[in-house]
């Protein structure tokens, strides 16, 4: 490549008047310069810390920019204030990158999106002061030492979504200051840890989503290993987690290993890691538990086919054993969960739940799609003090009842498709939360949606009790009764969409009371909000029924089914005369149809008169037809007879 552009620039010769030479000697004028604020978006905008503005240049596929072959054409903008300059080259189909001209403000380059394949030697050596460097999207399939000249300043750099495949240990030498790199989805089959090593202060790695197979970072004398503090290796192939795995007394702080096929942990695996806060083990072949290093303050396990809980260290706030083997809970008497904040075991085969010690700073615990057919005694507030969110979702509970005294914002009881009915008192005991700073009243909100079998739900189930918001939709519920809450306090509203709903007397005050709140509030919740019986009504949207100056479903009219399928109507109990348009309509219609039908029997009457009189006429003509044919039939005998005379 180096020699071609040697070659390049002795066959064309620039000379002082701005004109060049080419092999014949013809002059040709230079090619203009790209200015590039005539076709990109140009703009002083604060930085991503929002502490200075910079300068930025954005240029994408929908700036029509001309002869862009490469950018060494291109002519940076004034910048009279000084600012650093951040540019992007977005989608603009460059396969090759030219050397940019001179311009010490730049601190940004992205030129993501592209098809980027080669570059001249140094691209970068004349904006030396580059910080952060992209090349994510292009179809780079190796990288060399020329790519990175006189830019020793670089700090981050993406390089994430090409076809890089294997590195030679001289390719990232000029990058002593780098502290982050992105290598994500490419073709790397293993580690390139001795290319890493002029990296001495990197923080970040990213080798998420390549081939890797092999995890072996301990025997490395490789500097960054000791340094970095976020490794993500989630993607790939890892099949094993070895004491060999990771270097002594290394300053990981967050390991992403998932989504492997991670089948074996040695116990002591992660224990060299004693800076280690983050891990996640997520979607593995993990059986077996293994040992946490005492630091681990979020561990995520899920989608593995664990059958025990691991031992975790008295630290740790975040637990995710979500969708494994488990069935039963953890024992009390090996781990303290005094910092425990977030603890998910949804997706397991656990049949009860037992906590006797109190979990002082709990405030999320989703226990959803397990066994559990009763509603849990330890979720009371004397146990779970500081529990905001509750998810009780999927599991085959028969009757919702809360023991005892429980304060929670968010409840969710989806998918429960063996709940008929939720009986009086069912949610007495559970209080809501409120932020007493914010001068928030004190209410929940229940998702109680998606469970088939539901179709009652009794006039004392929310009995002392406040909500925010309820979603009952998605049931089999056919009535409600208004008492059942204070529709009006619902600040959020109420989501009562897909149920079947018999439209009669009964649910009138959903039109009157429930139906203008919810369509000043929030409308769409009306959207699916329908009649489910009687068959005339089937379909029909409540909303139909908006501004309303009767009650439609109490009307005189009133459809309902009556026997065998068929229809009658049912006239309003209600005493005293009472417009109705209804009846106007039908008295109009009939009166319409008499009329028609007297004026069909006079026009049929005439018009057999005149039948008559036609066939008559007729008849006559024929007769007068044939007595003419008969007398011409008796002159030609007689002249006949004549003549033979």
């Amino acid at each position: 490549m180096r020699a071609i552009i040697i070659l390049t620039f002795n066959f064309l010769i620039l000379n002082v008047n701005g004109q060049e030479v080419d092999a014949d000697g013809v002059t040709e004028e230079v090619q203009k310069l790209i200015k590039l604020c005539s076709f990109c978006t140009c703009s002083e905008i604060p930085e991503i810390d929002g502490t200075h503005l910079v300068f930025n240049i954005l240029c994408s596929e929908l700036d029509r920019i001309q002869n862009v072959a490469d950018l060494d054409k291109i002519q940076w903008p004034e910048n009279p204030n000084g600012l650093k300059i951040s540019a992007a080259f977005e989608g603009l189909g460059l396969n090759t990158l030219g050397r940019l001209p001179p311009n010490a403000q730049v601190e940004t380059l992205r030129f993501s999106n592209n098809a980027i394949k080669t570059y001249w030697p140094d691209p970068f050596s004349d904006v030396p002061n580059l910080k952060r460097l992209s090349f994510s999207q292009n179809e780079l399939m190796e990288i060399t030492p020329d790519l990175f000249t006189n830019i020793e300043h670089l700090e981050e750099l993406d390089l994430s979504y090409n076809k890089l495949t294997d590195f030679n240990s001289l390719d990232f030498k000029f990058l002593r200051n780098l502290k982050r790199l992105n290598l994500q989805s490419n073709l790397i089959k293993k580690m390139p840890i001795e290319v890493l090593s002029p990296m001495i202060l990197l923080e970040d790695l990213d080798l998420s989503k390549n081939g890797i197979y092999d995890l072996l970072l301990q025997k490395t004398e490789s500097e960054p290993f000791k340094v970095v503090k976020r490794l993500s290796l989630s993607g790939n192939r890892i099949r094993s987690v070895t004491k060999e795995s990771f270097p002594l007394n290394n300053s990981i702080e967050l390991l992403d290993l998932s989504n492997n096929v991670i089948e074996i942990i040695e116990e002591n695996a992660f224990l060299t890691c004693v800076n280690l806060r983050e891990l996640n083990l997520g979607q593995n072949n993990i059986t077996f538990t293994f040992a946490l290093p005492p630091s681990l303050q979020i561990a995520i396990l899920k989608i593995n086919t664990l059958y025990h809980w691991p031992t975790f260290p008295d630290g740790i706030t975040y637990i995710d054993l979500s969708y494994n083997r488990l069935s039963d809970m953890y024992n009390e008497n090996q781990v303290e969960f005094e910092n425990l904040e977030i603890l998910n075991i949804g997706g397991n085969q656990i049949k009860d739940i037992n906590i006797e010690k109190k979990l002082p700073k709990l405030y999320s615990l989703d226990i959803s799609y397990n066994l559990i057919k009763d509603i849990p005694k330890c979720l009371s507030s004397q146990i779970l003090p500081k529990l905001e969110e509750l998810r009780l979702d999927g599991n085959p509970i028969e009757d919702v009842y809360f023991k005892n005294i429980l304060s929670l914002k968010n409840l969710y009881l989806n998918d429960m498709h063996k709940l008929v009915t939720v009986k009086d008192k069912a949610f007495s005991n559970v209080i809501g939360r409120g932020d007493e700073t914010m001068n928030e009243r004190n209410c929940f909100y229940l998702y109680m949606s998606n469970c088939g079998s539901l179709s009652e739900i009794q006039d004392g189930a929310f009995d002392a009790t406040s909500l925010c918001m309820i979603d009952i939709s998605k049931n089999n519920l056919t009535r409600l009764s208004k008492d059942l809450l204070d529709w009006r306090a619902l600040t959020e509203g109420a989501d009562l969409q897909y149920n079947p709903w018999e439209c009669s007397c009964p649910l009138q005050w959903m039109l009157d009371d429930l139906l203008p709140t919810l369509y000043k509030s929030n409308s769409r919740l009306l959207t699916e909000l329908r009649c489910g019986s009687p068959r005339g009504y089937e379909g029909l949207r409540l909303v139909h029924w908006y501004n309303w100056t009767e009650p439609a479903m109490c009307s005189d009219m009133m459809m309902r089914a009556g026997p065998h399928g068929t229809y009658i109507l049912q006239p309003s109990t209600d005493s005293g005369p009472k417009f109705n348009y209804m009846i106007i309509i039908l008295v109009a219609c009939i009166s319409v149809a008499l009329l028609i039908a007297v004026a069909l029997f006079v026009y049929l009457v005439r018009n057999r008169r005149r039948h008559r009189v036609r066939q008559a006429a007729l008849k006559r003509k024929r007769q007068t037809a044939s007595d003419i044919k008969n007398s011409n039939g008796l002159q030609k005998e007689k002249f006949g007879a004549f003549n033979k005379a």
